[in-house]
């Protein structure tokens, strides 16, 4: 009998794994498709927040996404996942949700002449733009549409009243009339470094879906929207604008694992710096959506790296390091940049590029905004390349005159998001001063208590030479308190006054101070 039992013990186990395997490599809705349940099948693939990283990169010092991910995959890869989706399926479409050619040292090479050919070897059908894609300039953001060989879908882009880019393009695909429309953040102009738009304004998303939406429901099966507005905007818009079948969400880099049906809208989105490529498969039956399932990939396996795009990316990558390639110093710790860490709390490298601001302008305090900072310094040598990944931006140093009433304001503006570390690129980290605030207490009523080093509580009614960056001066991250202050000096870009700070100590390893301090933190 006990020889029955453990055969029937070991039945079970084998069914079970059986069962296992078998859910976790069959695609139920693929079966269901074969069997005449659904008529078609469109894949989407989808990219967002590349921020330019052209290449392979497994020393980032701590990026994240959902999960930690500490690699990103670069172009060569992306292309790889994009060409087996392609293979597996005809009906596919590639798209990107903003933020593509602006944020590190390759990228910034001719304005991102490098990432214009890789992406445009990587078979794109479309894209939108991302605030960051106007870093270059307004010339350079309205050029990107004459030297790419897809189009850029960007409805709520204006001059003159009349749109920039493409509004919205209708695409057969299986015979599917399938309508692909875009739209960028409202403050993607302010989130620059420029006070020159050229008479070019944003208007805002929600308007303009709820102006066009209705249009495509008429001349199309499928809506597809490739949007850049940060999935908090992307909600509104599903609520309030019906007839929206899959929202590819960007701005705040988040890592779907699954799609969030809000009404009969699916929203994804996958993560940035390409550390995932996302695909987004969509069943029909009859013409109309009926499911949408979402997956992430990413690897490790370089190997896997499309020969093509490889060779623009080593070409730029070797451009890069040797301008970069000078060790102007050594971190004898971390220098910790993460993403999650800076736009919530105080940093060892943030107090670091705080204080060489406030040295090199010559100044009182220092702010700088969390989200200026995009990477991590490893222990070791630090070369201007790794200084270049830190501060990928075209952000200079400028000291202006801030009454301290205005200061508060700016630190309160600062905190306004906490404790959302994933969209608060504007909190802000400082030098000359600590300050504390309750995060109990309502956004713009926070700040306790803001002393300077000789310990006295800062005088709102004194006048203080601050040293911060053109972006935040030009408004940036919602700063008006900074945009009409005196200047009184313009300095060099933040990653030269970095490395210069750096060159003369020798060797940094920057504690954090407690220079930010929090209270009832209720809302954590």
């Amino acid at each position: 009998m006990k020889k029955y039992t453990n055969l029937i013990v070991i039945g079970v186990i084998l069914v079970g794994i059986a069962v296992f395997l078998i859910y976790k490599n069959v695609n139920f809705n693929d079966v269901l498709m074969s069997f005449g349940y659904y008529d078609q099948k469109i894949s989407v693939v989808n990219t967002g927040d590349m921020h330019g990283h052209i290449c392979y990169d497994n020393e980032t010092g701590g990026y994240y996404t959902l999960d930690q991910v500490d690699i990103m995959m670069g172009m060569p890869l992306v292309k790889y996942y994009i060409d087996k989706v392609k293979k597996d399926n005809e009906n596919t479409l590639v798209l990107d949700s903003g933020d593509m050619f602006h944020g590190t040292n390759e990228a910034n090479i001719e304005k991102a002449k490098g990432v214009v050919e890789a992406v445009n070897l990587m078979g794109y059908d479309a894209m939108t733009m991302g605030n960051h894609d106007f870093d270059f300039g307004i010339d350079r953001a309205l050029e990107f549409k004459t030297v790419l060989n897809f189009p850029i879908i960007c409805a709520n882009v204006l001059r003159d009243g009349k749109p920039v880019y493409e509004e919205y393009r209708i695409v057969e695909i299986g015979g599917v009339k399938v309508a692909l429309f875009g739209t960028v953040e409202k403050h993607a102009l302010t989130d620059t470094n420029s006070r020159d738009h050229k008479g070019v304004v944003v208007e805002d998303p929600i308007i303009t879906a709820q102006r066009i939406i209705p249009k495509l429901k008429e001349q199309s099966d499928v809506i597809i929207y490739i949007s850049h507005n940060g999935d908090e905007i992307d909600r509104e818009i599903v609520e309030k604008v019906d007839g929206i079948d899959l929202v590819l969400c960007g701005h705040h880099h988040f890592l779907y694992e699954k799609p969030d049906k809000i009404n009969n809208s699916y929203l994804v989105e996958a993560g940035g710096y390409t550390t995932h490529v996302g695909l987004a498969d969509l069943y029909l039956k009859d013409g109309k959506v009926k499911k949408c399932t979402w997956r992430v990939f990413n690897t490790r396996d370089n190997s896997k790296a499309d020969p093509e795009v490889q060779k623009v990316a080593d070409k730029y990558e070797a451009l890069a390091k040797e301008a970069g390639k000078e060790v102007v110093g050594k971190a004898a710790v971390k220098l910790n940049g993460m993403r999650s860490d800076l736009r919530f709390k105080e940093t060892n490298l943030a107090d670091l590029l705080a204080d060489a601001m406030r040295e090199a302008g010559k100044a009182d305090i220092a702010l700088m905004n969390g989200g200026g900072i995009r990477e991590s310094i490893p222990e070791g040598d630090i070369t201007l390349y790794k200084i270049g990944k830190v501060l990928p931006f075209t952000n200079s140093l400028v000291t202006i005159e801030l009454k301290g009433e205005d200061i508060y304001k700016c630190l309160e503006r600062g905190i306004m998001q906490y404790p959302n570390s994933g969209a608060n690129g504007g909190f802000l980290q400082v030098s000359g001063i600590t300050f504390s605030f309750d995060a109990s207490k309502t956004a713009g009523e926070r700040v306790v208590s803001v002393k300077t080093l000789d310990g006295k509580e800062l005088d709102k009614n004194k006048i203080y030479k601050v040293a911060t960056n053109d972006y935040l001066y030009n408004g940036g991250d919602g700063y008006e308190e900074m945009v009409d202050a005196k200047l009184l000096y313009k300095g060099e870009l933040l990653k030269d006054v970095l490395a210069k700070y750096i060159k003369e100590k020798g060797t940094v390893a920057p504690k954090e101070e407690g220079r930010i301090s929090v209270v009832n933190e209720r809302y954590k």
